[in-house]
């Protein structure tokens, strides 16, 4: 059962600085999920930080915050946006919930996932995602939602390995 004390909201140009505390916690944690090193999370600029909360305002991408309406503590952030190089798809990116808050118990993946869900919903026919091919908990998470392997990979250029390429259909409208 999902903690009751978690809500979801999309961000705005005014959270630019929680984004920012996050995602150097994303990075500190796993830059690999992040998709940058710690190093270079930090010398981003302000203008930088306030085009990722912007997301949340977007037509063609979004941005999410789960956070514990108990102590206002961000826990979790996942945003998509529309296409990629690969194809015009929906893709799920920037996902990150703090260790404390990961697991079924909480259900802040699963209920940032179907936000995105909704979201990715009448602009696709399948919403992708890239994951690093040995982040074992997170590719049986996108399994359990319905995610299959497509075959198509990403080098990763600040560590060995490549992501994954997963989809899963959307639902129509």
């Amino acid at each position: 059962m999902p903690d009751s004390s978690i809500a979801i909201r999309t961000t705005s140009e005014a959270d630019w600085p929680r984004v920012r505390e996050l995602r150097i916690e994303n990075a500190t944690d796993n830059p690999i999920s992040y998709g940058a090193t710690l190093e270079i999370t930090q010398a981003m600029s302000e203008d930088d930080w306030r085009l990722r909360a912007r997301r949340g305002e977007a037509d063609d991408a979004t941005c999410l915050v789960a956070w514990n309406t108990v102590t206002g503590r961000w826990v979790g952030m996942m945003s998509a946006q529309l296409g990629d190089e690969d194809g015009p798809d929906p893709v799920l990116t920037g996902v990150y919930v703090t260790p404390d808050f990961r697991g079924r118990k909480h259900g802040v993946s699963d209920a940032l996932l179907d936000a995105i869900i909704g979201w990715a919903t009448g602009r696709g026919a399948r919403l992708r995602l890239y994951v690093y091919e040995h982040a074992v908990p997170a590719r049986k998470f996108y399994d359990r939602h319905g995610f299959i392997a497509t075959g198509r990979t990403r080098p990763l250029t600040f560590v060995d390995g490549q992501t994954l390429e997963m989809a899963r259909v959307l639902p129509s409208r």
